[in-house]
C-alpha cells in the first residue's frame, strides 16, 4: 500500500465515505450560527479548469476533483467557517510550499492553476475543532482512512516523493474529533 503522508494529528477510520453535499454559498461565513463549522473547496483539474465549489456543514463531507479520471489536481482552493485554517501544498517539482493561514470565511489557494504541475499532497489544520481529509491518488484510489488535524494539529493527504497525482480530495470539518 502507498504510504500516505501524515504529520501530527489523528487518523479517523470510516466504513464508508459520507455523501457529498453541494450547497450554494457565496462565503463560508454566510452560513450563520446554525452552521458555525463549515468547509468549502474547489479544485483546478488538469485540462478541465475549476470544479464547482462544494460546501459541507459540520460532520458532513465534500469531494472535489475527478476521481478515476486520470487527470491531476493542479490547485485546491478552500475555506472554513468557525475556525482559522492553515494549509500547505506539495507541488510537483518544488515540494512543500509556504504555509498559508486564513481567518474564518477567507479562502486560500494551494498549488498553481493552469501550469500543468500536479498538486501531490495537502497538509491542513484548524485552530479549533477538527478537520479531516481524504484523497484519491493515482494507482491507489481512495484511502480507506481519513486523516484529521485536531485543535491546531495538522495532518495531510496525498503522497510525497512518489510522483503520483491526486485526482480528487474530500474534506470534513467537525466541532470535535468525537463528532466526526
Amino acid at each position: 500500500m502507498t504510504r500516505i503522508i501524515s504529520k501530527i494529528g489523528r487518523i479517523l477510520t470510516v466504513s464508508g465515505v459520507a455523501a457529498t453535499l453541494a450547497l450554494s454559498m457565496s462565503s463560508p461565513a454566510s452560513a450563520g450560527a446554525q452552521a458555525a463549522y463549515r468547509v468549502c473547496a474547489k479544485a483546478y483539474v488538469q485540462s478541465s479548469g475549476w470544479t464547482a465549489e462544494q460546501c459541507a456543514n459540520a460532520g458532513q463531507s465534500l469531494s472535489v476533483g475527478a476521481a478515476g479520471g486520470g487527470r491531476a489536481i493542479e490547485a485546491v482552493q478552500m475555506a472554513v467557517a468557525g475556525s482559522r485554517l492553515c494549509a500547505t501544498g506539495y507541488r510537483q517539482g518544488s515540494g512543500w510550499g509556504a504555509e498559508k493561514c486564513a481567518a474564518s470565511g477567507t479562502r486560500i489557494t494551494l498549488g498553481s492553476a493552469g501550469t500543468g504541475l500536479r498538486l501531490e499532497a495537502v497538509s491542513f489544520g484548524v485552530q479549533t475543532g477538527t478537520i479531516c481529509g481524504n484523497s484519491y491518488v493515482q494507482g491507489v484510489g481512495w484511502n480507506p482512512v481519513w486523516y484529521c488535524g485536531v485543535n491546531g494539529e495538522t495532518n495531510g493527504i496525498g503522497t510525497t516523493g512518489q510522483n503520483k497525482r491526486m485526482e480528487a480530495v474530500s474534506f470534513m470539518i467537525c466541532r470535535s474529533a468525537e463528532s466526526c
